[in-house]
């Protein structure tokens, strides 16, 4: 397992650090997309990551739509 630390290429006060443990192959496939999309690593995972969160948001607002019908 590699240790990766994510650090923004600008330290701004609105971004958090945070240090992640990956399996090899995993850093491996992620390396690999991040070089396919021209970004670093750490940009790759924080694009993904707010993805997810934007895409989790929205499946809990359909979810209480739903809820209230």
């Amino acid at each position: 397992m590699k240790t990766v630390e994510v650090k923004p290429c600008q330290p701004m006060p609105s971004r958090m650090r945070v240090t992640v443990t990956l399996p090899e192959d995993v850093h491996q496939a992620l390396s690999e997309w991040a070089e396919e999309e021209d970004r670093t690593l750490a940009n790759l995972l924080s694009h993904v990551a707010a993805k997810a969160v934007r895409d989790r948001q929205e499946q809990k607002k359909e979810e209480s739509r739903s809820d209230r019908t």
